[in-house]
């Protein structure tokens, strides 16, 4: 029997497709192999999940697409339960099997000897003919029924044998897959806090809070990390479930592709606040003006959607909104007015006031229902304690302390430059993060100009539209609300930093956590601060 990876992976979470796969690669696989679910990886800008990797010492890595219910091919389109799609499996799984290997190479691991290959999982279909499915897609690559019941055949039918791939590099390898799987050795204590552990304890959190969308107007606060953003996409898909026509809104646009995939073939419209209110004007004739400004954000498509509100009508019988601390009052006032007098007008609101950032003070919509949440579900021990230093929420009492915040001097752009290459380079070397799994976050827009400003040898950095497997995230902590990263290089070059961005940017880290700057940093946040004459690199 294979073994699954992480240890205590709920396959429940995973769509039945999915678990069904997982359960015949663990039950038909010997113990040589290893099942690793949902890797999460960066394709052409956008974050997507490789559905299953095998890895065998003996046979090597294969990556999986699993496609379930009914699938055609329709002049060469693959239909899936009636909807085309937009690439093939085959096509999806080739480029996620490309960006894997470039985070493989990025963590240090040796791929010499090593057979990587894709396959495609079709749970629900019978047979494939011998022809395959299409010139990119030959039988051998393709598991229905039949490769599922004997797993086995089909994977000898894929990989040839090759010599054993020593131990260390299968853990550095797996290490690379998931954060959440440990390596062996000192360097990946760190790593030993699994992620889906945390999220069962957040589900045990959210439970009690879950069923509050039977009230209609619900404000629910807490700090970074209690997981209100899991909250909103459960509040979406059960009022999907109920039939309801769902919106569900943010601020930010990396929070909106994060809910977006969360929410993939479901009915909802979800997005920024901005693309939503455009989505709705351009039928009517409205188009954004040449060179847009903040000003023209503020209030120009709010304005639309009054002029237009007759045309618009009331296509929502829920409105959900993520990181609603972001969200202006007139906006929350035009939000309302979409929503159907003849349904439920559910507004739903998750927000933490102390990452208010842009509107101060924030004043939450009246007469909602509004219940606290407590726990840091989201980082490990050490950094949940600086966090809640800076205004956070409690950590959680069962989260394992973890590494040690550790603050590296820096007194100029140059030796700014410095730490953040070395930070990098232990965070991928040493730790075997991948470097999509590293964001280098900066209290201001010109550091972070400043930073992507020429190459930095040994740390790609890019913006988040650019963003890779084989590069580091740098963005500045406004862009980055709401979303997290294993490991977070924080840069704040000011005297007297702002403790909102601060508590911002530290809480966007879940297992590691670096902070480059001046000493006033370290005291501003209540760590060791580094000599201010490091030793040369």
């Amino acid at each position: 029997m294979a073994t699954l990876l992480p240890a205590d992976f709920d396959l429940t979470l995973l769509p039945t497709s999915e678990q069904r796969v997982c359960k015949a690669f663990l039950l038909g696989l010997d113990a040589s192999w290893f099942v690793v679910p949902s890797v999460p990886i960066v394709v052409d800008g956008t974050d997507c999940e490789i559905d299953v990797v095998l890895v065998s010492p003996h046979r090597g890595v294969i990556a999986v697409e699993v496609k379930g219910g009914v699938i055609s091919i329709e002049k060469g389109r693959w239909i899936q339960n009636g909807y085309p799609l937009s690439k093939s499996p085959t096509q999806q799984i080739t480029k996620a099997k490309h960006n894997l290997m470039k985070r493989l190479r990025s963590t240090g691991v040796e791929l010499e000897g090593m057979f990587v290959c894709h396959a495609v999982a079709l749970p629900d279909v019978g047979s494939v003919p011998p022809g395959g499915l299409g010139p990119d897609t030959p039988a051998e690559t393709v598991f229905a029924k039949p490769q599922l019941e004997f797993p086995t055949v089909a994977v000898n039918g894929l990989l040839r044998e090759h010599g054993p791939i020593p131990p260390e590099r299968i853990a550095r390898l797996l290490a690379a897959l998931r954060p959440d799987i440990a390596l062996e050795g000192d360097e990946g204590q760190v790593l030993q806090w699994a992620g889906k552990q945390l999220d069962a304890e957040t589900r045990v959190h959210l439970a009690n809070v879950c069923g509050l969308d039977k009230n209609h107007r619900v404000l629910v606060t807490g700090g970074a990390g209690t997981g209100k953003t899991m909250l909103v996409i459960d509040w979406a898909k059960r009022a999907i479930r109920r039939g309801e026509r769902t919106a569900v809104v943010c601020f930010n646009k990396p929070i909106a592709d994060q809910l977006q995939r969360s929410l993939a073939g479901t009915d909802a419209m979800v997005g920024t606040y901005h693309d939503i209110a455009v989505r709705l004007l351009e039928p009517h004739g409205f188009r954004v003006g040449a060179s847009p400004t903040p000003e023209y954000w503020l209030n120009v498509p709010t304005d639309a959607l009054a002029f237009h509100t007759e045309r618009i009508g009331t296509p929502f019988d829920t409105i959900i909104v993520d990181e609603g601390q972001d969200i202006y009052p007139q906006w929350f006032e035009s939000l309302e007015r979409l929503l159907d007098p003849r349904g439920p007008r559910n507004l739903l609101v998750v927000a933490d006031p102390a990452q208010a950032i842009y509107v101060r003070p924030w004043t939450p919509p009246a007469d909602m229902m509004e219940l606290p949440m407590v726990y840091n579900l989201r980082n490990c021990g050490a950094i949940a304690k600086l966090v809640q230093r800076l205004g956070g929420p409690a950590p959680l009492p069962s989260a394992p302390y973890g590494d040690a915040v550790v603050h590296r001097y820096a007194g100029g752009h140059k030796e700014v430059r410095k730490r953040v290459r070395d930070a990098v380079h232990e965070l991928s070397q040493t730790y075997g993060i991948p470097f999509s799994q590293i964001a280098v976050l900066t209290t201001h827009t010109n550091l972070r100009d400043a930073l992507l400003d020429g190459q930095i040898e040994g740390c790609p950095l890019v913006r988040w539209a650019d963003r890779s497997e084989d590069s580091v995230l740098c963005e500045t902590v406004h862009r980055t609300k709401g979303l997290e990263r294993t490991a977070v290089i924080l840069v704040d070059m000011s005297g007297e930093p702002d403790k909102v961005l601060l508590y911002v940017g530290v809480s966007r880290a879940v297992s590691v956590l670096r902070l480059v700057g001046p000493q006033a940093l370290a005291h501003a946040v209540g760590v060791p601060a580094a000599p201010s004459a490091p030793g040369p690199k």
